[in-house]
């Protein structure tokens, strides 16, 4: 057994916090200048949201391979999507590894997965070509976004500023319903949309987390409807279906 992991269970959780919390401002430093398709791969390519078994390692974290996390999700959404009348055109993103996306794929017309790394979105389509879904590689700051019914946004706007999320917001107007899943604290009560660097590192554990009807995104709906929520440690993931206000 490695020291490490021998004096680990030794370290007082505060330390181990401060710990973190340092090395995420490290990570939130380097990446500051960066532009998202800059970080984003160096965050793959580090393979900092894990991986090792997929091809090449691509690997979009535990809210994309837990089944705890991910299964919830999968059904909500498909039970969501099935009630339309006929199968919509969704468009997907920030699909990511595509590990929740394909298994979203039978319950849609046409679908659209897009992600701002393209080495991930050609390994994407290598593996996934068959399923006939449209890869594309789409940075969703500056790019002019797919049009489709249905846009889903799962755990992506988490990891942007706020002023790559106010430009991006706009956007999703071009959708019948927007749905959005971001990691939330357990609170009742947090200040939302506080400001972060764009990185792989997350609001939650400052206290806060993206709530795009909130300021100051203030994104307009005519209803909301939530689909799932399950524990996301520390806090919640919550994924809400929102019908779009033109």
């Amino acid at each position: 057994m490695k020291l490490k992991q021998v004096l680990k269970p030794l370290v007082p959780r505060a330390v181990v916090e401060l710990h973190r919390r340092h090395a995420a401002a490290r990570l939130d430093a380097r990446f500051a200048r960066m532009a998202p398709s800059e970080v984003f791969t160096d965050v793959y390519s580090k393979r900092l949201w894990g991986g090792g078994r997929d091809e090449r390692g691509y690997c979009s974290g535990e809210g994309s391979r837990n089944e705890a996390m991910v299964g919830p999700y999968v059904a909500a959404v498909r039970k969501f999507l099935r009630e339309f009348p006929t199968k919509p055109d969704v468009v997907d993103l920030g699909c990511g590894d595509f590990h929740v996306g394909k298994q979203l794929r039978e319950d849609c017309d046409s679908y659209t997965a897009c992600d701002v790394v393209a080495d991930l979105v050609a390994r994407n389509e290598r593996m996934f070509g068959s399923l006939g879904v449209d890869f594309r590689t789409v940075d969703l700051v500056s790019d002019e976004l797919p049009g489709g019914e249905v846009a889903i946004l799962r755990q992506v706007l988490q990891h942007l500023g706020n002023a790559q999320i106010a430009l991006i917001v706009p956007k999703l107007y071009k959708y019948r319903w927007l749905i959005l899943t971001e990691h939330l604290p357990e609170a009742l009560s947090f200040h939302p949309n506080r400001d972060k660097p764009t990185g792989p590192g997350v609001r939650v554990r400052h206290g806060s987390g993206v709530v795009l009807t909130a300021p100051p995104f203030n994104l307009r709906t005519h209803a909301r409807t939530t689909l799932c929520s399950v524990p996301g440690a520390p806090g919640v993931i919550l994924t809400v279906a929102y019908r779009l206000q033109l």
